[in-house]
Protein backbone atom coordinates (compact mmCIF):
# COMPACT_ATOMS: atom_id res chain seq x y z
CA UNK A 1 0.00 0.00 0.00
CA UNK A 2 1.31 3.29 -0.67
CA UNK A 3 2.00 5.78 1.82
CA UNK A 4 -0.40 8.47 1.29
CA UNK A 5 -3.37 5.80 0.39
CA UNK A 6 -2.48 4.40 4.04
CA UNK A 7 -2.59 7.21 5.61
CA UNK A 8 -5.99 8.24 4.72
CA UNK A 9 -6.97 5.12 5.64
CA UNK A 10 -6.07 5.54 9.16
CA UNK A 11 -7.51 9.13 9.10
CA UNK A 12 -11.33 7.92 7.00
CA UNK A 13 -11.76 4.66 9.84
CA UNK A 14 -11.26 6.84 13.07
CA UNK A 15 -13.79 9.90 11.29
CA UNK A 16 -11.42 12.58 11.52
CA UNK A 17 -11.31 15.12 8.47
CA UNK A 18 -7.93 16.43 7.02
CA UNK A 19 -8.88 20.17 8.21
CA UNK A 20 -9.27 19.15 11.94
CA UNK A 21 -6.12 16.55 11.74
CA UNK A 22 -4.02 19.82 10.53
CA UNK A 23 -4.97 22.59 12.63
CA UNK A 24 -2.26 23.93 13.87
CA UNK A 25 0.08 21.63 12.79
CA UNK A 26 -0.07 22.41 9.16
CA UNK A 27 -2.27 23.81 6.24
CA UNK A 28 -5.15 21.05 4.88
CA UNK A 29 -3.78 21.14 1.62
CA UNK A 30 -0.12 19.83 2.56
CA UNK A 31 -1.95 16.60 3.57
CA UNK A 32 -4.47 16.40 0.99
CA UNK A 33 -1.59 17.00 -1.36
CA UNK A 34 0.16 14.10 0.18
CA UNK A 35 -2.83 11.57 0.33
CA UNK A 36 -3.39 11.60 -3.23
CA UNK A 37 0.41 11.06 -3.19
CA UNK A 38 1.42 14.61 -4.85
CA UNK A 39 4.19 15.09 -2.40
CA UNK A 40 5.85 13.58 0.61
CA UNK A 41 5.64 14.75 4.36
CA UNK A 42 8.73 14.56 6.52
CA UNK A 43 9.19 12.27 9.63
CA UNK A 44 8.51 14.88 12.11
CA UNK A 45 5.30 16.44 10.40
CA UNK A 46 4.12 12.97 9.89
CA UNK A 47 5.12 12.10 13.66
CA UNK A 48 2.79 15.16 14.94
CA UNK A 49 -0.01 13.85 12.83
CA UNK A 50 0.02 10.33 13.31
CA UNK A 51 0.25 11.78 17.39
CA UNK A 52 -2.79 13.33 16.87
CA UNK A 53 -4.43 10.54 15.32
CA UNK A 54 -3.24 8.30 18.69
CA UNK A 55 -1.29 6.12 16.29
CA UNK A 56 1.99 5.37 16.60
CA UNK A 57 4.64 5.60 13.31
CA UNK A 58 5.63 1.93 13.54
CA UNK A 59 1.77 1.25 12.91
CA UNK A 60 1.83 3.43 10.12
CA UNK A 61 4.63 2.05 8.64
CA UNK A 62 3.19 -1.49 9.57
CA UNK A 63 0.15 -0.72 7.65
CA UNK A 64 1.87 0.86 4.32
CA UNK A 65 3.71 -2.71 4.51
CA UNK A 66 3.19 -6.17 2.77
CA UNK A 67 1.82 -7.93 5.56
CA UNK A 68 -0.79 -5.22 6.56
CA UNK A 69 -3.80 -6.59 5.11
CA UNK A 70 -3.00 -10.40 5.32
CA UNK A 71 -3.18 -9.32 9.16
CA UNK A 72 -6.99 -7.69 8.77
CA UNK A 73 -7.87 -11.09 6.51
CA UNK A 74 -6.40 -13.08 9.08
CA UNK A 75 -8.10 -11.42 11.86
CA UNK A 76 -11.78 -11.36 9.99
CA UNK A 77 -11.08 -14.80 9.28
CA UNK A 78 -10.61 -15.72 13.36
CA UNK A 79 -13.76 -13.11 14.19
CA UNK A 80 -15.97 -15.45 11.47
CA UNK A 81 -14.54 -18.31 13.28
CA UNK A 82 -15.89 -17.23 16.65
CA UNK A 83 -18.94 -15.59 15.44
CA UNK A 84 -19.81 -18.88 13.97
CA UNK A 85 -18.21 -21.11 17.26
CA UNK A 86 -16.53 -22.93 14.89
CA UNK A 87 -13.97 -25.14 17.23
CA UNK A 88 -12.30 -26.87 14.92
CA UNK A 89 -11.16 -23.96 12.72
CA UNK A 90 -10.61 -21.89 15.77
CA UNK A 91 -8.20 -24.61 17.08
CA UNK A 92 -6.34 -24.13 13.68
CA UNK A 93 -5.97 -20.90 13.90
CA UNK A 94 -4.61 -20.70 17.23
CA UNK A 95 -1.94 -23.07 16.19
CA UNK A 96 -1.13 -21.17 13.13
CA UNK A 97 -0.95 -17.93 15.06
CA UNK A 98 1.50 -19.01 17.89
CA UNK A 99 3.69 -20.39 14.97
CA UNK A 100 4.08 -17.08 13.57
CA UNK A 101 4.72 -15.64 16.77
CA UNK A 102 7.18 -17.76 17.78
CA UNK A 103 8.69 -17.20 14.30
CA UNK A 104 8.36 -13.14 13.91
CA UNK A 105 7.81 -12.35 17.69
CA UNK A 106 5.19 -9.80 16.38
CA UNK A 107 3.03 -9.51 19.15
CA UNK A 108 -0.21 -8.99 16.84
CA UNK A 109 -0.08 -12.99 16.26
CA UNK A 110 0.24 -13.60 20.01
CA UNK A 111 -2.86 -11.28 20.80
CA UNK A 112 -4.65 -13.09 18.12
CA UNK A 113 -3.47 -16.59 19.65
CA UNK A 114 -4.60 -15.33 22.98
CA UNK A 115 -8.13 -14.68 21.32
CA UNK A 116 -8.13 -17.52 20.41
CA UNK A 117 -7.40 -19.70 23.76
CA UNK A 118 -9.76 -17.76 25.62
CA UNK A 119 -12.51 -18.32 23.02
CA UNK A 120 -11.72 -22.17 23.18
CA UNK A 121 -11.79 -22.25 27.00
CA UNK A 122 -15.00 -20.22 27.84
CA UNK A 123 -16.81 -23.07 25.31
CA UNK A 124 -16.16 -25.00 28.14
CA UNK A 125 -18.72 -25.28 30.56
CA UNK A 126 -16.66 -24.80 33.98
CA UNK A 127 -15.15 -21.69 32.60
CA UNK A 128 -13.94 -18.98 35.13
CA UNK A 129 -11.83 -16.11 34.79
CA UNK A 130 -10.11 -17.73 38.11
CA UNK A 131 -9.21 -20.62 36.03
CA UNK A 132 -8.15 -19.41 32.81
CA UNK A 133 -5.71 -17.08 35.04
CA UNK A 134 -4.49 -19.78 36.87
CA UNK A 135 -3.82 -22.01 34.09
CA UNK A 136 -2.19 -19.54 31.53
CA UNK A 137 0.23 -17.84 33.71
CA UNK A 138 3.00 -17.58 31.22
CA UNK A 139 0.70 -16.50 28.72
CA UNK A 140 -0.59 -14.09 31.37
CA UNK A 141 3.04 -12.79 32.69
CA UNK A 142 4.13 -12.49 28.29
CA UNK A 143 0.97 -10.08 28.35
CA UNK A 144 2.15 -7.72 31.26
CA UNK A 145 5.77 -7.35 30.14
CA UNK A 146 3.77 -6.16 26.82
CA UNK A 147 2.19 -3.79 28.35
CA UNK A 148 4.57 -2.60 30.79
CA UNK A 149 7.27 -1.66 28.42
CA UNK A 150 5.19 0.61 26.50
CA UNK A 151 5.81 4.29 26.46
CA UNK A 152 3.08 5.47 23.79
CA UNK A 153 -0.39 3.13 23.47
CA UNK A 154 -2.59 3.07 20.53
CA UNK A 155 -5.38 1.57 19.47
CA UNK A 156 -3.90 -2.43 19.31
CA UNK A 157 -2.71 -1.60 22.62
CA UNK A 158 -5.54 -0.23 24.45
CA UNK A 159 -7.48 -3.42 22.57
CA UNK A 160 -4.54 -5.77 24.03
CA UNK A 161 -5.17 -4.45 27.63
CA UNK A 162 -9.10 -4.84 27.22
CA UNK A 163 -9.14 -8.13 25.93
CA UNK A 164 -6.93 -9.35 28.46
CA UNK A 165 -7.98 -7.21 32.08
CA UNK A 166 -9.77 -10.09 33.88
CA UNK A 167 -6.31 -12.22 34.33
CA UNK A 168 -4.31 -9.16 35.16
CA UNK A 169 -3.70 -8.29 39.05
CA UNK A 170 -5.20 -5.39 40.21
CA UNK A 171 -1.95 -3.45 40.78
CA UNK A 172 -0.83 -3.78 37.60
CA UNK A 173 -3.79 -2.70 36.40
CA UNK A 174 -3.01 0.35 38.58
CA UNK A 175 -0.05 1.07 37.94
CA UNK A 176 -1.03 1.06 33.95
CA UNK A 177 -3.80 3.25 34.98
CA UNK A 178 -1.78 5.98 36.78
CA UNK A 179 0.66 5.98 33.67
CA UNK A 180 -2.11 6.39 31.19
CA UNK A 181 -4.22 8.96 33.14
CA UNK A 182 -1.19 11.30 33.13
CA UNK A 183 -1.11 12.21 29.11
CA UNK A 184 -4.45 10.66 28.47
CA UNK A 185 -6.76 12.26 30.70
CA UNK A 186 -5.92 16.15 29.76
CA UNK A 187 -4.18 15.00 25.85
CA UNK A 188 -6.13 14.84 22.57
CA UNK A 189 -9.89 13.72 22.13
CA UNK A 190 -8.80 10.60 20.73
CA UNK A 191 -6.54 9.43 23.44
CA UNK A 192 -9.30 10.98 26.13
CA UNK A 193 -11.79 8.43 24.05
CA UNK A 194 -9.44 5.17 24.70
CA UNK A 195 -8.64 6.07 28.08
CA UNK A 196 -12.38 6.77 28.55
CA UNK A 197 -12.98 3.27 27.29
CA UNK A 198 -10.27 1.10 29.54
CA UNK A 199 -12.01 2.82 32.27
CA UNK A 200 -14.73 1.63 31.50
CA UNK A 201 -13.55 -1.93 31.15
CA UNK A 202 -12.03 -1.22 35.02
CA UNK A 203 -15.03 -0.53 36.44
CA UNK A 204 -16.47 -4.19 35.14
CA UNK A 205 -13.53 -5.44 36.61
CA UNK A 206 -14.05 -4.05 39.94
CA UNK A 207 -17.17 -5.36 39.84
CA UNK A 208 -16.00 -8.99 39.08
CA UNK A 209 -13.41 -8.94 41.56
CA UNK A 210 -14.79 -7.44 44.38
CA UNK A 211 -13.16 -3.86 44.12
CA UNK A 212 -15.93 -1.67 44.68
CA UNK A 213 -13.93 0.91 46.68
CA UNK A 214 -12.28 2.01 43.28
CA UNK A 215 -15.79 2.28 41.17
CA UNK A 216 -16.83 5.90 42.44
CA UNK A 217 -13.46 6.69 41.69
CA UNK A 218 -13.68 5.91 38.28
CA UNK A 219 -17.45 7.20 37.97
CA UNK A 220 -15.91 10.58 38.45
CA UNK A 221 -13.38 10.45 35.88
CA UNK A 222 -15.69 8.86 33.02
CA UNK A 223 -18.19 11.72 34.27
CA UNK A 224 -15.36 14.11 33.63
CA UNK A 225 -14.41 12.86 30.12
CA UNK A 226 -17.66 12.32 29.11
CA UNK A 227 -19.88 14.33 26.34
CA UNK A 228 -22.92 14.14 24.20
CA UNK A 229 -21.08 11.62 21.89
CA UNK A 230 -19.99 9.03 24.28
CA UNK A 231 -23.10 9.25 27.11
CA UNK A 232 -23.27 5.39 27.41
CA UNK A 233 -19.91 6.20 29.99
CA UNK A 234 -22.57 8.04 32.38
CA UNK A 235 -25.00 5.49 32.22
CA UNK A 236 -22.68 2.47 32.56
CA UNK A 237 -20.45 3.83 35.26
CA UNK A 238 -23.87 4.85 37.31
CA UNK A 239 -24.93 1.52 36.93
CA UNK A 240 -21.39 -0.16 37.93
CA UNK A 241 -21.55 2.08 41.13
CA UNK A 242 -25.01 1.25 41.91
CA UNK A 243 -24.71 -2.60 41.34
CA UNK A 244 -21.19 -2.41 43.67
CA UNK A 245 -23.86 -0.83 46.29
CA UNK A 246 -25.51 -4.26 45.91
CA UNK A 247 -23.10 -6.60 46.08
CA UNK A 248 -21.31 -4.68 49.38
CA UNK A 249 -21.46 -6.21 52.62
CA UNK A 250 -23.70 -3.13 53.74
CA UNK A 251 -25.88 -3.15 50.61
CA UNK A 252 -26.35 0.49 49.58
CA UNK A 253 -29.08 0.81 46.71
CA UNK A 254 -31.41 -1.64 45.34
CA UNK A 255 -32.48 -4.08 42.31
CA UNK A 256 -34.87 -1.24 40.99
CA UNK A 257 -32.05 1.29 41.23
CA UNK A 258 -29.89 -0.26 39.82
CA UNK A 259 -31.99 -1.65 37.07
CA UNK A 260 -33.62 1.69 36.47
CA UNK A 261 -29.85 3.10 35.68
CA UNK A 262 -29.68 1.21 31.97
CA UNK A 263 -33.41 1.53 31.32
CA UNK A 264 -32.87 4.36 28.94
CA UNK A 265 -30.92 1.65 26.51
CA UNK A 266 -34.14 -0.46 26.02
CA UNK A 267 -36.30 2.87 25.31
CA UNK A 268 -34.09 3.91 22.40
CA UNK A 269 -34.11 0.31 21.10
CA UNK A 270 -30.81 -1.46 22.11
CA UNK A 271 -32.70 -4.37 24.24
CA UNK A 272 -30.01 -6.63 23.42
CA UNK A 273 -27.90 -4.61 25.20
CA UNK A 274 -30.55 -3.72 27.81
CA UNK A 275 -30.85 -8.12 28.41
CA UNK A 276 -26.69 -8.66 28.89
CA UNK A 277 -27.22 -5.75 31.14
CA UNK A 278 -29.65 -7.74 33.35
CA UNK A 279 -27.95 -11.06 32.54
CA UNK A 280 -24.43 -9.59 33.65
CA UNK A 281 -25.90 -8.39 37.12
CA UNK A 282 -27.52 -12.01 37.77
CA UNK A 283 -24.75 -13.52 37.40
CA UNK A 284 -22.43 -10.88 39.62
CA UNK A 285 -26.02 -11.73 42.07
CA UNK A 286 -25.53 -15.32 41.88
CA UNK A 287 -21.65 -15.23 41.98
CA UNK A 288 -21.67 -13.22 45.37
CA UNK A 289 -24.24 -15.62 46.87
CA UNK A 290 -22.17 -18.49 46.31
CA UNK A 291 -18.93 -17.18 47.82
CA UNK A 292 -17.00 -17.98 45.15
CA UNK A 293 -13.21 -16.98 44.93
CA UNK A 294 -12.43 -13.78 43.39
Amino acid sequence: MRSGEGFKQLREERGVSQRKLTEGICARSTLATFENEGSHLSVDLCSKLLDRLNIRIDTYFSLISEDFNQKREEFSELKKSIVTEDTDAIEKHKQNYLARYTSTRDFYWFHLYFLSEEFLCQSETRFTYERFRETHKKDIILLEKYLNKLENWSHFEFAVFSNSIWYLDIDFILLIKERLEKSYMTSVKYKKELYGSFLLNMGFYCLEYGYFELIEQLKEELFELSNYTNIHWKVSSSYQLSLSGELSDSPSSSKAETLSLIKVYEQMGEEDHYQNMINYRQRLIEKYKKGEPF
